[in-house]
């Protein structure tokens, strides 16, 4: 549908107060079998809706209302369709194609962004996003729409706000993806998305918890066709590095273990940082050592690799570590890890299992 043509849908409606609904016919459509129908319907149908040059010459509330009707339906059907497929299975499935293609129309306007954010639809997208390999072409171009309508969205500040404040994990999800897909349009939305959120809640915090201070150090040395990426890239770590000035070394720690991702940063190979902060594990009811036994379970390897690690670090330096980590019951799944494919995971689950075994006797001396 060409500009002017959407703009005929609008006129009729608001020109008939109403009466006249050209948008009904469209959504009959939305019932049918066909696929090729259903494609054409869903784009046509997201165009209409989020055409956003049509200015009444005076406010008209009746049209007003059907158009939001057709809105909140629309966004409602859409987002139905996506939550129908298994997140695994997405990339294979055309109805999320159309689906996806429907929604990047309509959260290209801020009426569109609004419906999806009170239909509840960032969940659904998110679940799709993290149920996506990153190996094959339609894993990758799926990825990629997701994330268009997630940097779409990011343009909301009610909807930037949820994005970073709900227990969804798209900032850290974010940051994995521009660790470890290398097609260009991917990372470059990923980027502008996360550029976006910057300032807004805990984003930065978490950026640099997930690692993206390391990340876009390495993307800094990579050449891009899109001029736009290196201005993103640059923005988003002048801002991060800015913020890792102002944070202790235990806040950044603390911000990598709650991303449930780790990585070989300075604290965890540092002396020092375990001899300054080992007490600080101790503050809300061990709360920052029941995050780091919690990842004794986790599934990426070297996650798993470090909080061992960790752990083993913790034990040696803490008079009571290993009646703490004992209260936790944290030998039960290091002792598990011993078995693990993963010959970087046995090593450090040997260390941490036999720190765990053995009492320290360096503090029972004293």
């Amino acid at each position: 549908a060409k500009p002017h043509v959407a703009h005929h849908f609008h006129a009729a409606l608001f020109e008939s107060k109403g009466a006249s609904d050209p948008i009904a016919p469209l959504m009959k459509l939305l019932t049918r079998n066909s696929l090729f129908l259903l494609e054409k319907a869903t784009v046509l149908i997201a165009k209409i809706l989020s055409y956003a040059h049509y200015i009444p010459i005076a406010p008209e509330a009746a049209a007003e209302e059907v158009l939001a009707r057709h809105l909140t339906a629309f966004t409602e059907w859409l987002l139905l369709v996506i939550k129908s497929i298994n997140p695994s299975e997405g990339a294979e499935s055309p109805k999320v194609t159309y689906a996806l293609a429907g929604l990047q129309l309509l959260v290209s306007a801020a009426p569109g962004r609004q419906a999806v954010l009170v239909a509840d639809g960032l969940p659904a997208l998110v679940a799709l996003m993290a149920g996506a390999s990153y190996a094959s072409h339609a894993s990758v171009q799926l990825l990629y729409q997701v994330i268009f309508v997630l940097w779409s969205m990011s343009y909301s500040s009610e909807a930037a706000h949820v994005m970073v404040t709900s227990k969804l994990g798209l900032v850290v999800k974010l940051v994995d993806v521009v660790k470890f897909v290398q097609k260009e349009k991917v990372v470059r939305v990923a980027i502008a998305c996360l550029k976006n959120l910057l300032g807004t809640a805990s984003a930065s915090g978490d950026m640099v918890g997930a690692g993206m201070v390391k990340v876009l150090d390495n993307l800094q040395h990579r050449k891009w066709a899109d001029e736009d990426i290196v201005s993103d890239i640059n923005v988003l770590n002048d801002a991060l590095q800015e913020d890792l000035m102002s944070m202790s070394s235990w806040e950044v720690y603390s911000k990598e273990l709650a991303s449930g991702k780790l990585d070989w940063t300075p604290s965890h190979k540092s002396d020092n940082f375990w001899k300054d902060n080992f007490r600080s594990f101790e503050a809300h009811d061990c709360a920052v050592l029941k995050q780091l036994v919690a990842l004794l379970s986790a599934e990426d390897p070297q996650t798993l690799a470090v909080a061992c690690s960790d752990l083993a670090e913790f034990v040696k330096v803490h008079p009571e570590g290993r009646r703490l980590a004992a209260s936790l019951d944290a030998k039960k799944p290091a002792m598990a890890l011993l078995k693990h494919p993963d010959p970087e995971v046995q090593k450090h689950a040997l260390t941490a299992v036999q720190r765990l075994m053995v009492i320290n006797w360096e503090f029972m001396s004293k």
